[in-house]
């Protein structure tokens, strides 16, 4: 049986903003196109997901477009890693888009929101799926026109300043990324990432030299995706960016936007870009600086700020610093690692914005001097903030506990520093986050009414709670999902630190005939996965195994909690 249900995930959403474009002067019926076409997006990717793992894990679904063979053609690749990141991102972008019936003003949903909010889902959904260079940066440019237009889309003078800078640096990076990948074909003759995994690691094992410059290019596109990623010393957009737009597009950015420039470090350098002399003399060490300070700088910044969203915005990059980290160590569990906190940092980031956007309702500002007395009078907002803030601290058993940890225990091996760092940005993140409860929940009511902060806060009184709710409360209950069902997400998170590690399987699975020129394409024996679902017939174990991984974590956890004073 022929299973092939990747192109859905660009179809889908492409003839649901075309359908809004007709239906821009009616948002009703636009908001169920939405609606719909964001609930299928989210149920294909479980769904997907969960055939992938339980038909045996690794199992990797590939489609072949046109028929053309890769590396030929173009091809999209559905993996542990893109399901795991998929799904999430999915999530993340129906409780964003319900949130913002309850958020945007009227006139601003009439200015194309729908359809560009179903294009920005397209260039997502591409960015994971993709299997080669070019076509990723199509994605990309898919996903950041739909962005230019949504950060301006508001139509003050403070959004169009920040987008026009925006703008600017995108598209520098976007010609530098176009110029990378033509250096890239220059050099292999392919853009298709298996084929380039193939030669790059071929000549690694052989002991042929990679061509002059390869080290050089691998630095020009770590700072494409660092840019897009927010790394240091590339963040300096994002504060101001996510600052000024509506909150539902300021949560929907936060929560998935940097993710696809990780994930693009994540998916290229292990298998590529970060082999050979160079990647371990050069390349590694950039990455590691890179993930210190965006770390420890980025919450510094969030500590320093005294508005919420701010704050929130400036949290961004800290957080990033973490999966950073995971790269930079680079071995099976912290590349699991990095990818667990990804999944929760997609989905609680969003959620705290979702919740600033409701405090800033109530209060008619986000600034923590003219805000205070919130848990008296909302205690549910105070009670889903406080889960979605612990979240993100990372206290046990919530969902960022376990990225966390992973990270962090595999640095002690290589880089402690890193530790350390990571550590004390955990320290400054909860220190962070009780600032906020505190002023904003457990400090008594202001008596004069605040100056208003935000030109996008809702000021009819009429609009519906409804709809601001469900979005945050799908959020929350995920995010606690994945904290107390942590063992099975981290299970399909091993499987993909192993992939990423080891690309045996998606080269095969990709280029199953072998890639033109390469004879010996791994040292290891993999099993061979193709579009075509074997019935029957068992997979082989990956090499690591997760529930013994995944015991051994939380018996770590334990011994820290029995230890500490």
């Amino acid at each position: 049986m022929t299973f092939n249900p990747l192109i859905l995930f660009c179809i889908i959403p492409l003839a649901a903003g075309l359908l809004c474009m007709l239906l821009v002067r009616q948002p009703g019926l636009s908001r169920m196109v939405g609606v719909v076409s964001m609930t299928l997006n989210l149920v294909f990717s479980v769904a997907l997901l969960m055939v992938s793992y339980l038909k045996g894990p690794g199992l990797i679904f590939t489609t072949d477009v046109g028929g053309w063979p890769a590396p030929y053609g173009i091809t999209l690749v559905f993996d542990s890693l893109a399901g795991l990141l998929l799904a999430p991102a999915s999530l993340v972008a129906l409780a964003c888009y319900i949130h913002s019936f309850s958020s945007l003003k009227p006139e601003t949903e009439r200015r194309y929101f729908h359809p560009l909010a179903q294009l920005l889902m397209f260039g997502v959904n591409l960015s994971f799926l993709t299997g080669d260079l070019f076509n990723l940066f199509v994605a990309f440019e898919i996903m950041l026109m739909a962005s230019y237009a949504l950060l301006s889309i508001g139509g003050t003078r403070r959004q169009l300043t920040q987008s026009y800078k925006y703008v600017v640096l995108n598209l520098m990076a976007s010609t530098v990324f176009v110029a990378s990948a033509g250096m890239v074909y220059g050099m292999f003759g392919t853009l298709n990432i298996a084929h380039l995994t193939a030669i790059v690691r071929h000549n690694v094992e052989s002991g042929t030299p990679l061509p002059t410059g390869f080290t050089a290019l691998a630095v020009l596109l770590l700072l494409v995706f660092g840019l897009k990623g927010a790394f240091f010393p590339l963040w300096f957009w994002l504060p101001d960016t996510y600052y000024t737009c509506p909150i539902a597009l300021g949560a929907w950015f936060g929560g998935t936007l940097t993710k696809v420039g990780v994930y693009a470090v994540a998916r290229l350098f292990p298998f590529a870009f970060a082999q050979g002399e160079g990647g371990l003399a050069v390349i590694m060490p950039i990455i590691a600086i890179s993930a210190a300070f965006t770390m420890f700088l980025g919450v510094l910044g969030a500590v320093s700020q005294h508005e919420v969203r701010r704050i929130l915005a400036i949290h961004v990059i800290s957080q990033v610093g973490y999966m950073v980290f995971g790269i930079a160590v680079m071995t099976p569990l912290a590349l699991a690692g990095c990818v667990f906190y990804m999944i929760q940092h997609m989905i609680v980031k969003a959620s705290l914005f979702l919740c600033c956007g409701v405090m800033e309702r109530h209060a008619g500002t986000d600034d923590l001097d003219h805000m205070g007395g919130m848990l008296k009078k909302h205690v549910w907002l105070g009670v889903l903030f406080l889960v979605a803030a612990l979240s993100l601290v990372g206290l046990p058993p919530l969902s960022g506990f376990f990225g966390k940890l992973t990270i962090i225990r595999e640095g002690w091996e290589s880089h402690p520093w890193l530790s350390v760092i990571g550590l004390a940005t955990g320290a400054l993140t909860l220190l962070s986050m009780m600032k906020i409860f505190s002023y904003a929940f457990w400090s008594p009511e202001p008596k004069h009414a605040p100056p208003k902060s935000n030109e996008d806060i809702p000021t009819d009184p009429n609009r519906s709670w409804v709809a601001a709710y469900v979005g945050i409360v799908m959020l929350v209950v995920a995010a606690v999902g994945v904290g107390v069902g942590a063992e099975p997400v981290f299970r399909i998170a091993l499987v993909a630190g192993h992939q990423m590690h080891d690309p045996t399987d998606y080269i095969k699975a990709v280029a199953p005939n072998g890639v033109p020129g390469v004879h010996t394409v791994a040292t290891k024996s993999a099993v061979h996965h193709t579009t075509t679902i074997p019935a029957g017939e068992p997979n082989e174990s990956p090499i690591i195994d997760p529930t013994a991984v995944y015991h051994e974590l939380t018996n770590t956890a334990a011994l820290i909690g029995r230890t500490s004073p």
